[in-house]
């Protein structure tokens, strides 16, 4: 089980062929694992690895089990990413968001996409 948490936002309400702005909020520290050395002799000494780096790999967005968009991501994310994205809503549908983290744990959400 992985230990961090992922939350979809949608607009209260959308119409069928609307454009709408989803909002994922990833719960995932960030860190590259790296420290400076103050009296490096060169530039290539400036940093050390003194632990191991997290971060949030990947973000697969599907919508109806189509893929939609894939984010590659880094160490160098912020904290607590927010991933916001367009997406036409033209049926109702599934939206399914995978994310993978450094260790290769996922986390899977759905939110069913409803026309009001």
């Amino acid at each position: 089980m992985a230990d961090f948490d992922v939350k979809i936002r949608l607009p209260r309400e959308f119409q069928q062929g609307d454009i709408i702005e989803v909002k994922l909020k990833i719960k995932h520290p960030s860190k590259t694992g790296l420290q400076v050395v103050e009296d490096a002799a060169t530039s290539y000494e400036r940093f050390i690895r003194n632990q191991p780096a997290e971060y949030v790999r990947q973000v697969d967005i599907f919508y109806d089990d189509e893929p939609v968009s894939v984010f590659k991501m880094n160490a160098a994310s912020a904290d607590d990413p927010l991933i916001i994205f367009k997406l036409k809503v033209d049926k109702a549908a599934p939206l399914r968001i995978l994310v993978e983290d450094h260790r290769r744990e996922t986390v899977e959400v759905t939110e069913d996409i409803q026309f009001t």
